[in-house]
C-alpha cells in the first residue's frame, strides 16, 4: 500500500525515495506543531504579564467578575463576602498556638462549612488556599518572599503597594522537563511566574507572610520531632551530610542511646558516619547547657510588637529588595573578574552596599516594631529553675521556639539559635 499525490508529484511507498520523503514530511509536521505550541505559549505569557485572566475556576473566597486591563475586557476575581470573611478568619485561626491544618479542617467540617464545590474540607486543598497569593494585599515583603521561593516576578517591586492580590501561574509547556513545577502547588515556585492581579487582596501582608512562614516550618519538619526519646527530635542534623539524625534502639550494655543520620543509612558514599561513638545524652547535655545560657541572656530583652506595615515601611522594603539585587549582581560580576584593581573596587562597592542594606533594615525595623508589652521575666525564671522537672514534650516545645538546628560533628556539637527574641 502506498500514497501518491498527483498534484504535488509525491509518492510515499516502501522505496528509498518514498521513505526519505515521508521522513522529511514528518520532520516539517513536527516543526509546525512545535511552532504553533510556542505561539500559544507566548500569547499565554503576554496575557499573563499584563494581568489578564487565564481561565479556570476562582479559588474559594472569590467569584468571577469583569474588569478592563489596558483597555481590554477580561475576567477577574471578585471577593465573595461570606467566603472572603471565612478565609480571613482561617488565616487568623491558623496562627493560634497549637493550630494545624488538620485542626482547621475539623473545625470547618464540624461547623458545616463546605468547599466551593459543596464538598467536605481536607488538608491538601486548605493548605493550597492558605498559600495562594491571590488573597494577600501584596507589598514589598511579599515580593521578596515569592522571589526567594524561585518565582519570576513580572512587575517591579515598586508596584507592590499593599493593595492588589497576585496571580501565580506555571505553564507546563514552557518549562524544561527537569524544571517543570511539582504537584506541590504554591510550594515550589521555581518555574512559576507572579503578576499583580487587578483585584484587591483580602488579607494583610503581615498576616499572610506569618502564615507562610508557619507552613514552611511545618513542611520542613514534616514528621520529624515526633520522637519520644529526645526533646531535640527534629532539630538534630549531621554536620557532614546535612541529613536528620534519629535515635535508634539502645544496644544492650550501652550507657546511652545510639544515634544515626539519614545519609549514613543511605550508604557510606553519602555519609561515612562518625569516627567515634556519640550518644544522645552527650548531645542533649551540650544543647541544654547552651540553651539555658541563651535563655539567661534573653530573659531581660524587650519584647517588641510588630506593627502594620506603613507606606514608608513598604518603601523601605522595596529599597531593601533593590539593594539585595544590587549586591547579588555585584557578587556575580566579581566572580568573572581577574584584575586585582577591579576586584578591590567591586569589593568596596559590595561592602558599601551591605552597609546601606543594614541601615535600611534598621530603619524598617524601627517602623515595624514598638516597645515592650508583657513582662516575661517570671516565665524565663520558671524555665531556668524548673527545667530538670519538665517532661520531654515540654522541653521540646521550648527547644523548638529557641533553636533552629543542632549540628552534630565528630568533635563538636553546634547549636544554631533562631533570631533573638524581639527582633
Amino acid at each position: 500500500m502506498h500514497f501518491q499525490s498527483v498534484t504535488e508529484g509525491i509518492t510515499l511507498d516502501d522505496s528509498p525515495t518514498g521513505t526519505v520523503m515521508a521522513q522529511i514530511m514528518m520532520v516539517f509536521a513536527q516543526f509546525e506543531r512545535e511552532t504553533i505550541q510556542r505561539r500559544v505559549t507566548d500569547n499565554y505569557f503576554a496575557r499573563a504579564k499584563t494581568g489578564m485572566y487565564l481561565g479556570g475556576r476562582p479559588p474559594f473566597g472569590f467569584d468571577k467578575g469583569e474588569t478592563f486591563v489596558d483597555g481590554r475586557r477580561t475576567a477577574c476575581y471578585v471577593p465573595n463576602p461570606q467566603q472572603a470573611a471565612l478565609m480571613a478568619e482561617l488565616y487568623e485561626r491558623y496562627l493560634l498556638d497549637g493550630a494545624t491544618l488538620g485542626s482547621l479542617v475539623r473545625w470547618l467540617n464540624a461547623n458545616g462549612y463546605r468547599t466551593a464545590r459543596g464538598g467536605s474540607w481536607s488538608t491538601l486543598p486548605l493548605g493550597r488556599l492558605l498559600r495562594n497569593p491571590a488573597f494577600v494585599q501584596a507589598d514589598a515583603a511579599v515580593y521578596q518572599y515569592l522571589q526567594s521561593k524561585g518565582a519570576t516576578m513580572n512587575d517591579p517591586v515598586e508596584a507592590y503597594s499593599q493593595q492588589r492580590g497576585c496571580y501565580c501561574y506555571a505553564p507546563l509547556g514552557s518549562a524544561l522537563p527537569e524544571k517543570r513545577p511539582t504537584t506541590r502547588k504554591f510550594t515550589d515556585l521555581s518555574s512559576s511566574f507572579v503578576t499583580l492581579a487587578p483585584h484587591t487582596g483580602i488579607v494583610d501582608a503581615a498576616l499572610w507572610l506569618a502564615v507562610q512562614h508557619k507552613l514552611d516550618q511545618n513542611r520542613a519538619l514534616k514528621r520529624s520531632g515526633s520522637g519520644s526519646h529526645s526533646w531535640l527530635s527534629g532539630l538534630m542534623k549531621c554536620q557532614k551530610c546535612g541529613y536528620a539524625i534519629s535515635v535508634v534502639r539502645k544496644p544492650s550494655g550501652m550507657h546511652g542511646h545510639y544515634i544515626n543520620c539519614g545519609g549514613h543509612k543511605r550508604g557510606n558514599s553519602i555519609c561515612p558516619g562518625r569516627s567515634r561513638v556519640i550518644t544522645l545524652e552527650e548531645i542533649e547535655s551540650a544543647a541544654e547547657a547552651q540553651l539555658l545560657i541563651f535563655l539567661k541572656s534573653y530573659r531581660a530583652v524587650e519584647i517588641r510588637i510588630r506593627q502594620r506595615r506603613s507606606i514608608r515601611a513598604n518603601q523601605l522594603e522595596a529599597d531593601i529588595a533593590r539593594q539585595e539585587d544590587e549586591i547579588q549582581q555585584l557578587t556575580q560580576n566579581l566572580a568573572h573578574i581577574r584584575e586585582v584593581d577591579v576586584i578591590h573596587i567591586i569589593s568596596a562597592q559590595i561592602q558599601k552596599a551591605h552597609n546601606r542594606l543594614a541601615m535600611l533594615k534598621a530603619q524598617r525595623d524601627a517602623l515595624l516594631y514598638e516597645g515592650p508589652s508583657a513582662d516575661l521575666e517570671p516565665y524565663f525564671e520558671a524555665v531556668l529553675e524548673e527545667w530538670q522537672d519538665y517532661t520531654i514534650a515540654e522541653k521540646k516545645k521550648i527547644a523548638k521556639a529557641a533553636i533552629e538546628r543542632v549540628l552534630v560533628d565528630d568533635n563538636a556539637i553546634h547549636i544554631i539559635f533562631r533570631a533573638a527574641y524581639g527582633s
